[in-house]
């Protein structure tokens, strides 16, 4: 019988599973269930010393709770509602708030010179084009609505209502 990877995978980890378990109750653990057993019988049928018996057992002490074993670490800790803060809430550097203190969007030139750069400019006697975008342009033509006003030898300028944005030529 010829195992697949897969297979051979599977039963490595399912016999590293069977080794760390057998480590963990033998080498890590050695208290089994016999000890644990007695240990509860012990405290269970304990048998009251008297005051006048020369061999005095030592008396049983309880493991301290996570509350108290946390009061010794740090007695002087204090939660007041001033230190709180929801864990679900948004970092304050996260949030705008209502004021107006987040930075202004950009204007749509501005964002139109920055979506759209201007690749290459052809000049010919009589007739001017560039390349933005991928998409040939002379002037006249529009590009998210605004619209190509002129030509240079290293820059377009395009217009929408009134606002004005000059591309520069792309240097590689």
């Amino acid at each position: 019988m010829v195992l697949e990877k897969r297979q051979k995978a599977f039963v490595a980890t399912f016999l590293l599973g069977i080794i760390g378990l057998v480590m963990d109750r033998v080498f890590l653990r050695p208290q089994g269930p016999a000890e644990t057993a007695s240990a509860a019988a012990s405290e269970t049928y304990a048998v009251p010393v008297s005051t006048d018996d020369p061999v005095a057992l030592p008396p049983q002490t309880q493991d301290p709770t996570v509350a108290e074993r946390l009061d010794r670490l740090w007695p002087d800790r204090e939660v007041t509602d001033v230190n709180l803060r929801d864990p679900f809430s948004l970092m304050p550097f996260w949030q705008t708030s209502p004021e107006g203190d987040a930075p202004p969007a950009p204007d749509e030139a501005t964002v139109f010179a920055r979506t759209h750069p201007l690749v290459a400019v052809v000049m010919d006697g009589r007739q001017s084009y560039v390349l933005v975008n991928d998409r040939v342009l002379s002037p006249g033509d529009q590009v998210d609505g605004f619209t190509l006003v002129s030509v240079g030898v290293k820059s377009a300028l395009f217009e929408r209502r009134g606002k004005q944005i000059v591309l520069e030529l792309v240097s590689k």
